[in-house]
């Protein structure tokens, strides 16, 4: 307890709140003093309140109800409040503990009861004060990256395109005035690897704009068919059907969804992408897509017969940077890049466990009004 903590105390009985304020000099804390409910509503702005002791029997606004009232606004909703009640008044303790009241004391006061009582009440107040300024400080720091993120990345993309466009006119001046340089066989497949080089380069440079991105921009959002998007999103893997890599398997609804119909596109396309990069020794691998309505919200599915992912890893897949097989090429970024998007979206994701082989990842999407 320190100087700093505010103490309101609210009672319509002025020799009550002397007694009460007295049993607490202990904690030489600031403590206030308010005749009515109204009062006490008046104060709340100016004294920022720690703690309140609420009369819960009052004429005109009663404990109750101003205690609900404190409770409806966002800047005090967290401030623990302790009823105080006569002995024939504990049948109002039920209402009193659902308008947002934590604790109670009976009259007469007993200074022992109620000094540890708002101690303890202190300490929970300092307790949820120092995880919310943790969680804003997070949230600052996971902000400052992501723009650092973005920034970075569109400040790269410019001069690589740059320097690949500048290498491919040096390789076409290379050709017409010193081919015989290109019938080295180990210049020319150096040469031919630098394009490569740039084209990994382009593509991780846009999948780290993509993640720092799918946050905070979310484009148009409109009513959008779910099968619409996924059929288009199939058919960019009809190379890999055709290879032999893949086949889908199509079950359950996939109705009209409230969203960005782009960013949509992008979250079918990294799972469907994941489940076929890491098919492990499977060709074809088998993916089914589903959707069904739980408990009125939409959720769909993108299961695998690969070699899924290990129980322990489940925790972190959505980390950014994290890669559960690391002898397969990625960023680490996909799954990090659909987790933000549907949060965005007011969705979630998460990986299940399978009984057999496998991985399935299920999201989820509210369904509109």
């Amino acid at each position: 307890m320190s100087a700093h903590d505010q103490i309101l105390i609210v009672d319509d009985q002025e020799n009550n709140r002397l007694v009460v304020e007295d049993h607490l000099r202990k904690l030489r804390c600031n403590i206030h003093g308010a005749s009515s409910g109204e009062e006490a509503l008046e104060m709340l702005s100016a004294i920022e309140p720690d703690c309140i002791l609420m009369d819960i029997m009052m004429p005109g606004m009663d404990g109750v109800e101003t205690t609900r009232k404190i409770k409806s606004q966002k800047d005090f909703e967290e401030v623990p409040v302790l009823m105080i009640t006569a002995r024939d008044e504990t049948s109002a303790l039920q209402d009193a503990f659902d308008a947002g009241a934590v604790d109670y004391l009976v009259k007469p006061v007993d200074q022992t009861a109620l000094l540890a009582r708002v101690r303890s009440a202190l300490r929970t107040r300092h307790a949820f004060q120092q995880v919310r300024d943790l969680n804003r400080d997070l949230l600052a720091q996971k902000q400052e990256l992501s723009n650092f993120t973005h920034m970075v990345s569109h400040d790269l993309k410019s001069p690589v395109v740059g320097a690949a466009s500048l290498f491919n006119f040096f390789l076409y001046r290379l050709r017409d005035d010193y081919p015989g340089i290109l019938e080295d066989e180990g210049m020319n497949e150096m040469l031919q690897r630098i394009p490569d080089t740039f084209t990994k380069l382009l593509s991780f440079i846009n999948t780290m704009l993509d993640y720092a991105e799918a946050g905070r921009v979310i484009g148009k959002q409109e009513m959008v068919s779910m099968d619409k998007v996924l059929r288009a999103v199939v058919q960019n893997f009809e190379y890999a059907e055709k290879e032999g890599m893949v086949y889908f398997e199509w079950e359950g609804d996939f109705p009209e969804v409230w969203c960005d119909p782009v960013r949509m596109v992008q979250v079918w396309q990294n799972l469907i992408s994941n489940a076929i990069k890491y098919r492990g020794e499977k060709n074809p691998v088998q993916i089914n897509l589903g959707g069904s309505l739980v408990e009125n919200r939409w959720k769909f599915w993108v299961e695998d017969n690969g070699p899924g992912i290990p129980e322990d890893e489940h925790e972190n897949i959505f980390q950014p940077f994290v890669r559960v097989d690391h002898d397969t090429e990625g960023s680490g970024i996909g799954l990090a890049t659909t987790e933000r998007i549907l949060k965005a979206h007011g969705g979630q994701i998460q990986v299940e466990q399978k009984m057999t082989e496998g991985a399935r990842f299920v999201f989820e999407l509210p369904k509109p009004n």
